[in-house]
């Protein structure tokens, strides 16, 4: 009887074992065959190189009834035109906007949290859009990157022959890039710069090169040259979270800092405490002030860059048009190059069934047709898009000039000289600021207790340490 019993057990787990190994199989199967005609490509640099090269433009479906899943904070009239425009060219595709906010684009602040939550939830556990537009600084981007929840993008730009790179500022895609991979893709984007009152700093004979070697501590310099020699008592008027943020959060700091992968945080290294020491100095120095002061009244104002408009709308707010644009200054001699944010960042879900024309929604979004219909005072990615917009604002048709209202009330004059230096910042973009709300959050509490004096610049660096270390472990 027992010799039944075990030969019935060992026939028992034969039989299991056979039919794990032939669902394990044909849910590889199906995979499989998923995956080929989504022509998904894997995650590693390897498949892109040897990859062959098509259109996938022919692959997305022509008579299959599909539907695009986006999820968005609000319905911005950017976000339902592109979803109009490319339903009609593709009658059997469907865009469903999926909005968070209650009405006209805002959310409320019960709104907001819902969305981070809800948001958070459906990546994190492969749910949810197919899309996801990732504007708010709240959302964990980097933790949904390490939990491998969204598409490398740049598998199908490598892949794609319909994808022209030249079409687009390359720059700003290739930098916009998180551990090696465009998980978050931008469609528009902003420039951090250093306005500086040319009249003033020409008066002094100081002459600035931000071409090389532009640091903090050669800005702290030149800046105090320029109270030696010059007449106006500010160099620059701004908090010290403005100028400590963008060096955290700038692509070359953040990534020594913060280790979203080994969840470690370095914010006690010789790095950080640096950071702080120097940027309290230029106070203790007198170079930076938080005092309230007229804008023509200081050599230079701390401020991004959204458009060419308002390029040209700062320059008249702070210098009255005689205005020069200098690189926000680095960390280090080692960094080089201009700062810039993206703005209508889309992710694509790694789980999506509709990759491929996911895809190509991605691209009609980067196309001229759309970008040059952008209602986003923003630089576009696609370079005959913003082409377009600084022809407009040259365009008066007498002498390639035209007035742009804006400044104290009156009118700006705009030239193609004038706005030289602003083509110049974008073609050399390359380091992307990627803002961590909480991150941030914490560096705001903590940080005004050392610039006060009440606490060393090691102490402050120490609890920031613990309570970053603290969310990344959540």
């Amino acid at each position: 009887m027992k010799k039944m019993k075990k030969g019935f057990l060992f026939l028992l787990n034969l039989i299991l074992t056979i039919c794990l190994v032939a669902c394990s199989n044909g849910t590889n199967q199906s995979n499989r065959s998923e995956d080929k005609e989504q022509n998904i490509p894997n995650n590693t640099s390897e498949s892109v190189n040897h990859t062959k090269r098509e259109d996938l433009s022919l692959k997305v479906s022509k008579d299959e009834k599909k539907t695009i899943t986006i999820s968005v904070m609000g319905k911005f009239p950017d976000f339902e035109l592109a979803a109009k425009e490319y339903e009609k060219k593709h009658p059997n595709i469907t865009i469903e906007l999926k909005s968070f906010a209650s009405g006209g684009g805002g959310m409320t602040l019960l709104e907001l949290e819902k969305y981070v939550s809800q948001t958070t939830t459906e990546v994190l556990s492969g749910k949810g859009a197919d899309l996801f537009v990732l504007n708010d600084q709240s959302l964990p981007i980097d933790r949904y990157i390490d939990k491998n929840a969204f598409v490398d993008l740049n598998q199908y730009i490598e892949r794609d022959t319909s994808f022209d790179k030249s079409l687009y500022y390359m720059n700003i895609l290739e930098h916009s890039k998180i551990n090696g991979g465009l998980y978050v893709l931008p469609t528009h984007f902003s420039l951090g710069a250093l306005f500086g009152n040319k009249e003033a700093i020409s008066k002094t004979g100081i002459q600035i090169d931000d071409s090389q070697n532009w640091t903090w501590s050669r800005f702290t310099e030149i800046s105090k040259q320029l109270k030696t020699k010059g007449t106006l008592g500010t160099v620059m008027n701004v908090s010290p979270l403005g100028i400590l943020n963008p060096l955290i959060f700038s692509d070359e700091n953040y990534d020594r800092l913060v280790d979203m992968e080994k969840k470690e945080a370095k914010f006690d290294s010789p790095l950080f405490i640096d950071l702080l020491k120097q940027v309290k100095r230029m106070y203790d120095d007198g170079v930076l002030s938080t005092q309230p002061t007229n804008p023509t009244e200081t050599y230079f104002a701390s401020s991004a860059i959204f458009s060419p408009s308002d390029y040209a709308v700062r320059s008249a707010v702070y210098n009255n048009q005689n205005t020069t644009i200098y690189e926000f200054p680095h960390s280090s001699e080692k960094e080089s190059g201009v700062s810039f944010s993206g703005y209508d960042r889309y992710a694509m879900n790694v789980n999506s069934t509709v990759k491929m024309e996911a895809w190509d929604y991605l691209k009609f979004l980067l196309s001229y047709e759309m970008q040059s219909q952008s209602v986003r005072d923003m630089f576009p990615v696609n370079i005959a898009a913003n082409e377009k917009v600084f022809a407009e604002l040259l365009l008066d048709g007498k002498g390639g000039s035209t007035k742009v209202y804006g400044g104290k009330g009156g009118k700006i004059t705009v030239t193609e000289e004038s706005l030289q230096p602003l083509n110049q910042m974008i073609s050399e973009a390359n380091t992307e600021v990627r803002w961590n709300e909480k991150v941030q959050k914490i560096l705001s509490e903590e940080t005004p207790s050392y610039f006060s004096g009440q606490k060393s610049a090691e102490s402050v660096a120490g609890i920031i340490q613990n309570r970053v270390m603290t969310y990344l472990n959540e």
